[in-house]
C-alpha cells in the first residue's frame, strides 16, 4: 500500500526549486571566485613589476630658486 501526500510533493517540488537556485547560485560563485584570483594574480604580478623597476629621481623645483641662464626682455 502507497501512501502519498500533499507534503511529500510540496517538499518535493519545493527541494527541486532549492536545487535549482543552488545550482545557479554555484556558477555565480564560480565566476566570482575567477574573478577575484584573477584580480590577486594581477596585484601580485604588479607588485613583482613595480620591485623590479629601477629607481626614480624626482626633482622639485622651487619657484623663488633663480634660473642660471634667464632669459630677459628685450630694453629700451
Amino acid at each position: 500500500m502507497r501512501v502519498t501526500s500533499k507534503k511529500t510533493r510540496l517538499s518535493n517540488g519545493f527541494m527541486q526549486r532549492v536545487d535549482k537556485v543552488a545550482g545557479d547560485l554555484n556558477v555565480v560563485l564560480i565566476v566570482f571566485a575567477v574573478g577575484l584570483a584573477t584580480l590577486d594574480l594581477t596585484f601580485l604580478v604588479t607588485q613583482r613589476v613595480v620591485d623590479r623597476l629601477p629607481q626614480v629621481t624626482r626633482l622639485a623645483t622651487d619657484a623663488d630658486t633663480p634660473v642660471a641662464n634667464p632669459v630677459s626682455a628685450p630694453q629700451k
